[in-house]
């Protein structure tokens, strides 16, 4: 019996899950590093420690909001894809199936984030729509596994 490290669907899974954790770390990174450089901050400690004592803003700057909703946004979609990834991968995905799915959602997630960071419009949405059709397609695979 082979183990899922020997499982090449599983193989690029995890691959593409390390990557996706990357990113989201990263765009955490981008958002604190926003905040630093706008020198607002609506937590009083964080004006206070960071600020030299400021009042906190009462506002996200628009360049935090933006970050902020990057954020936001791979918390909706990463999730599910960490979730059916793994399922699809587990009920027997083809290494090609998997390969197709797994690396174009990645790539269409990095793309989003560049996209969103940069406010470009519609690859932005383009992006999204890539990335949720992955998740559909999975979704629809491991139905028809384990229904059919």
């Amino acid at each position: 019996m082979e183990t899922l490290m020997e499982n090449a669907a599983f193989q690029t899974f995890a691959a593409c899950t390390a990557i996706l954790v990357i990113k989201n770390f990263l765009s955490g990174t981008y958002t604190a590093i926003t905040r630093v450089r706008s020198k607002k901050f609506v937590n009083p400690e964080d004006a206070r420690v960071f600020a030299g004592g400021a009042d906190p803003a009462e506002r996200e700057t628009d360049a935090v909001a933006r970050a902020l909703r990057i954020q936001r946004n791979d918390g909706e979609n990463l999730p599910a894809f960490f979730a059916i990834g793994l399922v699809y991968v587990l009920v027997g995905a083809s290494p090609f199936g998997a390969a197709v799915y797994l690396w174009t959602f990645t790539g269409a997630r990095i793309l989003h984030t560049l996209a969103y960071t940069a406010g470009l419009q519609p690859w932005r949405a383009l992006c999204f729509f890539v990335s949720v059709a992955c998740l559909l397609g999975m979704s629809v695979q491991v139905l028809m596994s384990v229904l059919g």
